[in-house]
């Protein structure tokens, strides 16, 4: 693209503005979108990729944008629709693929979502090769086959051991499987970046009294509890620890 033109020796008043470039918009429009999600303003963001879409139909950067933001919001079907168009666009856009295979995994549609996520597998190398993996994981998860979800968790970190997501899912798929030990290595290392994860300090703990360490699981169900207070496993640690400290209470003696 050219440099700026620089005129020298006019005056202000004879410059005209300049022209508005179509294409520059577009880019604005989309690269602003993507600020605005990225910021959680998800409605505005909606609004500024709907935009440029409709200025720009044939890039499927758009589509796919705008899926992700649809998707966030919970808008399954639009955000399966943008997902598809965006792949009618660019039949190898791999980042679309496994986008749509999320969307179909939350509709429960799970042999059209591994579809989805094979297709990126069997494509040209990639980044959304571990994403792939990491997605079929989840896949196996929602059927319970936890051996096959640990397998592909263990080929996301494999390929890229600072996936800490993937840690925290084959850590819960291990403690399904009664593997406490290599359980808790997983929440621990995935820990040390989100040490307030109330899914990992719960499982952490549950961890730990299996392995005969109650004082220590204690503090990981208060940090649950502290954490997330309202969420499944801050009612969950509430519970264990009342029920803890009533254990504990000293018996009064009748005199």
């Amino acid at each position: 693209m050219a440099g700026p033109l620089i005129l020298f020796g006019c005056s202000a008043a004879n410059q005209k503005p300049p022209e508005e470039n179509p294409i520059l918009a577009d880019l604005v429009d989309y690269r602003n979108g993507l600020a605005l999600l990225r910021e959680g303003r998800v409605d505005e963001s909606i609004q500024l990729l709907r935009r440029s879409a409709a200025s720009n139909p044939r890039d499927p950067n758009i589509p796919n944008a705008l899926g992700l933001a649809l998707l966030y919001k919970k808008d399954y079907p639009a955000a399966l629709k943008a997902f598809t168009y965006a792949l009618k666009l660019d039949s190898s856009f791999s980042e679309s693929y496994n986008n749509r295979g999320v969307c179909l995994i939350e509709i429960g549609k799970l042999d059209e979502a591994e579809a989805d996520f094979q297709k990126v597998l069997d494509g040209p190398p990639s980044n959304e090769k571990a994403n792939a993996h990491f997605n079929l994981g989840r896949v196996q998860k929602r059927r319970e086959k936890w051996a096959d979800a640990e397998r592909e968790f263990s080929l996301v970190l494999s390929s890229d051991s600072q996936y800490r997501k993937a840690f925290l899912e084959r850590g819960l798929v291990r403690v399904k499987r009664e593997n406490f030990r290599e359980a808790l290595e997983d929440f621990l290392f995935y820990m040390k970046e989100e040490p307030t994860d109330p899914l990992a300090n719960y499982n952490t703990a549950l961890c730990l009294l299996t392995t005969g360490r109650r004082d220590l699981a204690l503090r990981y169900m208060e940090r649950t509890l502290a954490a997330a207070p309202e969420s499944d496993e801050g009612r969950r640690a509430k519970r264990f620890l009342e029920s803890e400290s009533a254990m504990h209470q000293p018996v009064e003696v009748a005199r």
